[in-house]
């Protein structure tokens, strides 16, 4: 009976040392964020989800990249102006603006802050739009791969 209760805890252990594994390799450095897919047009991203306000709050800071086909999807209780800024940045962004299924407004290439204001930039981006969600993406994202407003976004 011990044996086979020891057997059956060594063979959970182990199964989720292989799932953290496989998830490191398809997420790097994902912190505290969930990893998951999001499909824009035909395109497929691999996104992590900000959903907390920590989460929110820090993004993309302090990261020197983001892989070419993965996203930061920032969730929110409700559609509003959400006001983003480049705090702490290394490489810039397109942001996408998501109202429900939709791309509602396109942000092309949010610049990373000049080195007297890492840590305020001045530059302040919100969508023209309420938006529940924003996506950013590495600069040139949204026009290499077609993406429009209208676009419909599938979670």
């Amino acid at each position: 009976m011990v044996l086979c209760l020891s057997l059956a805890i060594l063979a959970g252990v182990g199964y989720f040392a292989w799932f953290q594994y496989q998830k490191s390799l398809f997420f790097p450095k994902q912190g505290a964020f969930s990893p998951s897919k999001l499909i824009i047009g035909d395109k497929v991203l691999k996104v992590e989800i900000a959903k907390t306000v920590q989460q929110q709050e820090k993004g993309l800071s302090d990261r020197e990249s983001l892989c070419s086909d993965c996203g930061l999807l920032f969730v929110f209780d409700r559609p509003g102006i959400y006001p983003f800024w480049m705090r702490r940045m290394h490489f810039d962004i397109d942001i996408l603006w998501i109202a429900g299924d939709q791309v509602a407004d396109i942000t092309y290439g949010a610049k990373k802050p000049a080195n007297e204001d890492f840590e305020r930039p001045k530059e302040i981006y919100q969508s023209m739009v309420p938006v529940d969600k924003v996506l950013e993406v590495n600069a040139g994202w949204v026009e290499k791969n077609g993406i429009k407003v209208g676009n419909v976004v599938k979670y």
